[in-house]
């Protein structure tokens, strides 16, 4: 299942309305459109869903009075793709984590411990 988030990015401009208040005003729409790859769910011939998110930002321009007002719709299409895949965690990796952060947690004790050492043994000579 995709969060809610990603699934927003599928259809953004769903449900907005975008009115001009006066003369000589139109909407411009940049959308940026993605690959989405979703691995886990397949069409019914069996093969990997290919989506696409869009991500956009509108702005309103304002035109000359002898210029007729236009909606654009700007589309670029990006190099990148994301791809999607729910992947679990085996029972070692939180062990593996634990440890880490045992042993973490000793060398920064063993550390301070050090450093206080040294500077009463410095302090002591004097």
């Amino acid at each position: 299942e995709l969060p809610q988030a990603v699934k927003d990015k599928f259809s953004p401009m769903n449900s907005n309305t975008y009115v001009n208040h006066d003369y000589h005003q139109a909407y411009h729409h940049y959308l940026k459109i993605i690959t989405t790859d979703i691995e886990g769910i397949k069409t019914f011939r069996g093969r990997q869903i290919k989506a696409y998110q869009i991500i956009f930002s509108s702005q309103q321009a304002l035109y000359e009075e002898d210029k007729v007002p236009e909606a654009k719709f700007i589309y670029d299409l990006a190099p990148i793709a994301v791809n999607y895949k729910k992947q679990g965690r085996h029972w070692y990796d939180y062990i593996t984590s634990l440890m880490a952060i045992i042993g973490g947690t000793f060398t920064v004790v063993g550390m301070m411990e050090s450093g206080i050492n040294a500077a009463v043994a410095k302090r002591r000579r004097r």
